[in-house]
């Protein structure tokens, strides 16, 4: 109370602008409010409202603050809840008063008061003063009337830590600047959200702004960021603020701090990559160790903020995937041959064993005429005897294997006709399915192999030259040694993987969605009709798809089909019609290759 009372007559004694001496609140007529604030002298006011809670703030421009205390707590009249006042600055003198609702209002200079009219929600009421703060008045000011609301203690500088608050929590304001100092600017973001902010000594200029109902935290950002300024949180909950290029001259002198980043779900090696974008340019340094799975962060203190939330954000719990697939592959073949053979002879004449395997009998006395070691059992003979005719039918394409072999011989005279009816009817049917599952971490990579490793055999065709015999270092020793080389192939051995192979890569969205990266395959290897050695059938898929959690899909379905058919036989009789099939023979065959891959991602839940 003392230094009030000095503070009152030294600016009287001063002279220094026109003093508040009262603010007073009673009914008025038409169901409205009167909020007079008594001011000895000419002074500007300035005007504006903000929300949460709801207030009407006035700054009175040349006037010095003489009123007894500042803050007015249970007002509570005329749908004014509370008022408080102080010197906001050398000249000006601001008046808050908090309301119950925001309303029309209408602010008018008076003589030696300011007059404000608003619209009375509660009725009549008595009225409220804070009382005369003249030098005359002092005893009345430590008494007061009975109907004066209850004054809180004046305002002390305490050092209490605020954590900043979130994007949830902030209040929402509405304000408008015109060509106002910065300052000031701040001063009524600080007495809006009840924050420290601390203005750096290169904050300076005039701001003419806007906004209308919007978060504080984002109004302040986007109020100061359009002016070249910044606004930093400290970790003591103050706000600080500097224009661009004080903080670019501040990272490059303070001092730097080391810190060690637990990583819990992801690598550390992964999250330094992320990391290096955010460190100060020839100081920063992020490192990586492997052993306790940390980054080591070395850089300015508003860098390890940053690398903290960004820590915060990155090294998160990601879902796990637990994938099923079905590959089906099914190989049939189907072969079907028909053929007859015919074999005309001529006991007494010529005749051909093609047909019939077996020794010799040239004179057709039913005896062998030449040994087995001259002509040997099943050898093919030609026997010329006299006038006489010997024919074969399709003799050299007979149905391989057959099922079914019908013989008939007929004689007429000296000629036998043996034929022979030969079918074949095969169906093979191959089904191979295999049913691989695995779990994996979102955005990891799973492969699974069942299957074989087989081995390869190749030969380098750069082979290496080896001396066949020694020789002298130079003259003709030397060339006869280059001479008598010999090349010598390398052979190597390569594995080469086969069986049903599936890898996949997982990513699940926000709407429980699974984007899938596969590639199934299913190879079996095949000797080669040549020298190459193995060829191998290859069935594969690689596909990206969006899937919902749980549900199944197609990723791949081949289906392959050969068809051939094969005739030959006696030249134009073969071609006949009718009659032509029994002059030739026909071999029909097909395959049917048939691969399904179907695969089933689900998410894993936890408990």
């Amino acid at each position: 109370m003392t230094s009030t009372l000095l503070a009152l007559w030294s600016s009287v004694a001063l002279g220094l602008g026109g003093p508040v001496t009262e603010v007073s609140i009673r009914s008025a007529p038409s169901a409205t409010t009167e909020i007079l604030i008594a001011v000895d002298g000419e002074v500007e006011f300035r005007e504006f409202t903000m929300e949460g809670p709801s207030r009407l703030i006035l700054d009175l421009f040349g006037a010095r603050h003489h009123l007894p205390v500042d803050n007015y707590a249970g007002v509570n009249r005329g749908g004014v809840r509370s008022v408080r006042t102080s010197q906001y600055s050398d000249d000006v003198v601001r008046v808050v008063l908090e309301l119950e609702s925001l309303s029309p209002y209408e602010v008018v200079s008076e003589p030696g008061r300011i007059r404000v009219v608003m619209q009375n929600p509660t009725g009549e009421f008595e009225p409220w003063t804070s009382g005369h703060a003249a030098p005359a008045d002092l005893a009345e000011v430590a008494s007061g009337p009975a109907d004066r609301a209850a004054p809180l203690p004046a305002p002390t500088t305490t050092m209490t830590a605020q954590a900043p608050a979130t994007q949830q929590e902030a209040r929402r304001i509405s304000v408008e600047f015109n060509e106002m100092p910065i300052r000031e600017v701040l001063f009524t973001f600080s007495d809006f959200s009840g924050r420290s902010i601390v203005a750096g000594s290169s904050v300076e200029g005039n701001i003419s702004a806007k906004v209308d109902n919007a978060p504080w935290p984002e109004a302040l950002d986007v109020i100061l960021s359009t002016n070249g300024f910044v606004a930093t949180d400290l970790p003591n909950g103050i706000i600080r603020v500097d224009d661009i290029t004080s903080i670019s001259e501040q990272s490059d002198v303070e001092p730097l701090r080391t810190r060690a980043y637990r990583v819990n779900y992801a690598t550390a090696e992964d999250l330094v990559d992320a990391i290096e974008g955010l460190l100060t340019p020839e100081r920063g340094q992020a490192r990586a160790s492997i052993s306790t799975n940390s980054v080591v962060v070395t850089d300015i203190e508003a860098v390890q903020r940053e690398v903290e939330e960004l820590m915060a954000q990155l090294d998160v719990r990601t879902p796990q995937v637990q994938i099923q697939a079905k590959i089906v592959f099914v190989n049939r073949t189907d072969i079907n041959d028909l053929g007859i053979v015919y074999d005309l002879k001529d006991s007494g004449g010529n005749q051909l064993n093609q047909v019939s395997p077996g020794a010799a009998d040239l004179d057709g006395n039913g005896s062998i005429d030449l040994p087995d070691e001259v002509v040997p059992q099943g050898a093919n003979v030609v026997s010329l005897g006299g006038n006489s005719v010997a024919a074969l039918g399709n003799a050299t394409n007979r149905v391989p294997s057959a099922t079914l072999t019908l013989l008939s011989s007929l004689i007429v005279g000296r000629h036998t006709l043996v034929s022979f009816i030969e079918a074949l009817e095969s169906v093979n049917l191959s089904d191979v399915q295999a049913e691989p599952s695995v779990t994996v971490r979102d955005n990891r990579e799973a492969r699974i192999q069942v299957g074989e490793l087989t081995p390869l055999r190749v030969l380098d065709a750069q082979a290496n030259t080896q001396g066949a015999g020694g020789g002298g270092a130079g003259g003709a020793g030397g060339q006869g040694a280059q001479q008598g080389a010999a090349v010598i192939p390398q052979a190597t051995v390569q594995i080469q993987e086969t069986g049903i192979i599936l890898t996949a890569t997982p990513h699940v969205t926000d709407d429980d969605h699974i984007l899938l990266e596969l590639n199934a395959e299913r190879s079996a290897p095949q000797l080669a009709d040549s020298d190459v050695g193995f060829i191998f059938n290859t069935q594969n898929a690689q596909s990206e798809v969006l899937v919902r959690d749980g549900e199944t899909v197609v990723i791949g379905g081949l289906t392959v089909t050969e068809r051939e058919e094969v005739r030959s036989g006696i030249p134009f009789l073969m071609n006949l019609p009718l009659v032509g099939g029994l002059f030739r023979t026909t071999r029909e065959s097909q395959i049917q290759r048939d691969l399904i891959i179907l695969v089933t991602p689900t998410i894993v839940r936890e408990n």
